[in-house]
């Protein structure tokens, strides 16, 4: 092994051969064991191998964990799923070998990538709702957010407002005092405002969960745009129940933080000079880990990984959420750029990805 590979490739019967383009970077083994016995041969401070996994159906799931391994390729040609556990490494899920190639030469020949930082998060939005207004293919996914809110809104509030209606008429019905009248149509005015409240509440909880494919829709084709090769696809109920518990764990430490900080508020006044500001950041904070889920999400970075993720990635998730809440003042705007804001995401989580694997990808004084 030459120190210009940097290509692992596991091809069980090799019917096509390697392209020319790639044939001097590639490893090439025909057998999972003898591959996994060679990478875990190879010194733990060589990181950067591509594994490119040819046969589907083989399971190489010991060979992923390896250290050595930082990104996985597979070409799948059938309808088979991959034998493959879900992974942060597997960085493309091809069907058919030009774009594979294509992809595997992109990486080679990849300068390194700058580390996204306080300014790259500040301009993600606008570049996210930049990219949705030059594709037009992306604008019926970009409204179902908003369209799912306002028929959750419509179907809450006319069928609770008509209910309220028919119980507060039965009431008039069988009470005949002019007071009495007086005090129901009191209570109908206060149920109607109430239920209203209580429909915008469930509405606004309920819509970007229920919107979540569309929205990992908007990220694929953001990834696309980027040249960036697409995750395997999540199936709707997966999709919308990760997105509701990321939401309730979101606002569980929302209202934490906010509980929290209040009540130094309440023991300590002149605290506020410097808790305020800090409810600012960390609504911005929140915001911005809600919206940075569904392009992680995607890249199936797990809740393990997401903490050192996020702290490694600290300003430009500042930097991103602060822009979200100066949007997000703006009435009605949340669920409008939301995709917006999810595309601006995905730019963060690429640029960040890209930081990580373009370092060359074995091209170490170190390979054997």
């Amino acid at each position: 092994m030459s120190s210009s590979t940097n290509v692992i490739w596991l091809e069980n019967d090799q019917k096509e051969p390697i392209p020319n383009e790639i044939c001097s970077h590639v490893a090439l083994f025909t057998n999972e064991d003898a591959c996994y016995q060679f990478v875990s041969s190879l010194p733990t401070t060589l990181h950067g191998l591509t594994l490119v996994v040819i046969d589907p159906t083989v399971s190489t799931n010991r060979i992923v964990q390896l250290k050595q391994i930082s990104a996985v390729y597979i070409l799948t040609l059938s309808e088979l799923k991959p034998q493959i556990n879900n992974s942060i490494k597997i960085h493309g899920l091809f069907h058919d070998r030009q774009s594979l190639k294509d992809q595997i030469l992109s990486d080679l020949n990849r300068s390194k990538a700058v580390k996204p930082g306080f300014l790259a998060g500040l301009i993600a939005p606008f570049q996210g709702f930049y990219f949705l207004l030059t594709h037009s293919s992306t604008w019926s996914r970009a409204l179902v957010p908003a369209i799912v809110f306002t028929l959750i809104l419509l179907t809450i509030s006319i069928t609770g407002i008509w209910g309220m209606h028919m119980l507060t008429n039965r009431l008039i019905e069988k009470y005949t005092s002019r007071w009495t009248h007086f005090g129901i149509w009191l209570l109908r005015i206060v149920l109607y405002i109430v239920l209203m409240c209580l429909s915008l509440i469930v509405a606004l909880t309920t819509a970007q969960p229920l919107s979540s494919p569309a929205l990992e829709s908007l990220v694929r084709a953001q990834e696309r745009n980027l040249k960036y090769p697409n995750r395997p696809e999540e199936s709707f109920w997966s999709s919308v129940w990760r997105s509701i518990r990321v939401a309730i764990i979101s606002l569980l430490i929302s209202f934490g933080i906010f509980i929290l900080l209040t009540f130094i508020e309440l023991f300590f006044p002149p605290a506020v000079i410097v808790t305020t500001p800090m409810k600012f950041i960390a609504t911005g904070f929140i915001i911005a880990y809600d919206i940075i889920d569904y392009p992680l999400s995607l890249h199936l970075v797990g809740v393990k990984e997401r903490t050192p993720w996020f702290k490694n990635y600290l300003w430009a998730t500042i930097g991103f959420g602060l822009a979200m809440q100066v949007i997000f003042l703006i009435p009605g705007a949340f669920l409008i750029l939301l995709p917006a804001a999810v595309c601006g995401a995905t730019r963060i989580v690429v640029a960040a990805e890209r930081a990580t694997i373009d370092q060359p990808l074995l091209h170490n004084d170190e390979a054997i």
